[in-house]
This record gives structure tokens, C-alpha cells and sequence, in this order.
């Protein structure tokens, strides 16, 4: 099936509140400008993927709200301390409300993934009904959930919401296609991911920031000794595609 009848969607958690369980690591502003980096490297991949029909964030962030519109993804505005899978099926009630053919969710935490991982689901993803997961390297959790319709199956996610998706779709029916994508596999929640994050150097601005903010340093990262960069946050002066004013560093510096 080709994955421009899809819509990515991904819910962004305030950044202010997100990643509570790197606190033994980070303090409250680093993972803020974490959780801002991580939404940039996702936000990037989606945008950039001409086999998407679309990409809609849903959040009640304005922060990340004004970066998701400057770089032109549709944001769905969520009510406050929703949560998360009350913002992806009130994504899916929206789709299917407007007629779109099926969505994409990717959580804003998997900052390694690339344009070629979501034309894999596309590819794969089969047509209407049909639901296509990908599964997180730990907690059961699903890292990936295409979905035809949008509003085809419950939506759970959380820990052992792979298990509960994939009988969920045999309950209505589908077989769902399960895919191993190593990229997808590995979101930043605990200390032990972020650390695994900084196992490999990677061009991310999430590797990026990490390193320049002196927080792999400070992990004991070898290689981040010698790649300090010179100037705090550096990526944050990076244009991405059709930004402007310096939206991305302006979200970050006025945390």
C-alpha cells in the first residue's frame, strides 16, 4: 500500500513536563530542551517524507504548536494534561471525520529514526482494513501504529500496548503486520535509553544538543569529550525547512 494515503500524527507532551523519569539524570530545563530536540529530529523526518499524505501534531504546547506550523504540519490542538492516547484517538476521530484514509502515529521521542523507516511502514502497511505496528525495544510498548481507517481499532499505548493493539485488531478482524525496525526500537524515557542513545554518535540535533549542553560529558561518554562543541546549543541556530525568525531557538532559550 502506499503510505501517501497515511497522515503521520504525533502527540508532543509539554515540554515543560516531559521525560519526568530522566530526572536522576537531567534537571527540569535540560529535559525540557531534550524533549524540544527529540520533537525536532521526528518532526524533520516526517516532514521531509514525500510519501505522507500529511503530518499533524497534536498538542496544547504553543511552543511546539509554532514550530510544527513554521516547517507547515497541521497542529490539533489537545486539552490540557490529556495524555497521550486521549490525543491520538481525538487525532483519529479528526482524520476519519475529514475522510482521510488512515494514519501514522510516531511518538515525538525516537530521535534516530530516518525517511526511509516510514516508507518501510507505508510500503508494508496493507490496504484498508488494516493495521501495521512496530514494536519499542522495552515496556511492550508500540513505537509505530498505522492504522486504516483512522478510527478502525481502540487505541491504548503505554506499557504492554503492543500485545493489547495486536489483539485488538484480531478482535475486530485484521491481522496486523508487525515490523522490526531497529530505528523505531529505542524511544528516550529512562536513564538506561538515554545512555544507549549515547552509545553511537549520531547526526541528531538530539546528539547534538546532548553534547553541547556538556550532558554526555557529564554521563561519562567518551567520545563527547573530544566533540564538545564550543558554543551552548549551536543547533539551535540551524534553520529547518521553512522556518523563520528563529522559531526553534527562541522555543528552547525562553524555557
Amino acid at each position: 500500500m502506499s503510505a501517501s494515503t497515511l497522515w503521520a500524527v504525533m502527540p508532543v507532551k509539554p515540554f515543560a513536563h516531559a521525560k519526568q523519569r530522566l530526572a536522576p539524570m537531567l534537571d527540569a530545563d535540560e529535559r525540557a530542551a531534550l524533549a524540544c530536540a527529540m520533537f525536532d529530529d521526528v518532526l524533520r523526518v516526517l516532514v521531509s517524507s514525500p510519501c505522507l499524505a500529511g503530518v499533524l501534531v497534536v498538542t496544547d504546547d504553543v511552543r511546539a504548536a509554532a514550530i510544527a506550523r513554521n516547517v507547515g504540519a497541521g497542529v490539533l490542538c489537545d486539552p490540557p494534561e490529556a495524555g497521550l492516547v486521549t490525543a491520538v484517538r481525538h487525532a483519529a476521530r479528526s482524520l476519519a471525520a475529514a475522510r482521510c484514509p488512515g494514519m501514522l502515529v510516531v511518538p515525538a521521542d525516537l530521535p534516530l529514526i530516518e525517511p526511509a523507516d516510514i516508507e518501510l511502514i507505508g510500503r508494508e502497511h496493507r490496504a484498508s482494513p488494516s493495521v501495521t505496528l512496530v514494536a519499542a525495544s522495552s515496556d511492550g510498548g508500540t513505537n509505530a501504529l498505522a492504522c486504516s481507517p483512522p478510527d478502525a481499532m481502540p487505541i491504548c499505548f503505554g506499557r504492554h500496548s503492543f500485545r493489547q493493539h495486536h489483539s485488538a485488531a484480531l478482535a475486530i478482524g485484521l491481522m496486523p503486520t508487525v515490523l522490526t525496525l531497529p530505528r523505531f526500537s529505542l524511544d528516550i524515557d529512562r536513564p538506561a535509553d538515554l545512555l544507549a542513545l549515547l552509545e553511537h554518535p549520531s547526526s541528531t540535533r538530539t546528539c547534538s544538543y546532548l553534547v553541547s549542553s556538556g550532558i554526555a560529558r557529564r554521563l561519562g561518554v567518551p567520545w563527547a569529550c573530544a566533540h564538545a562543541a564550543d558554543r551552548p546549543h549551536a543547533w539551535l541556530d540551524e534553520p529547518i525547512p521553512g522556518e523563520t525568525g528563529g522559531a526553534l531557538s527562541k522555543a528552547i532559550t525562553s524555557l
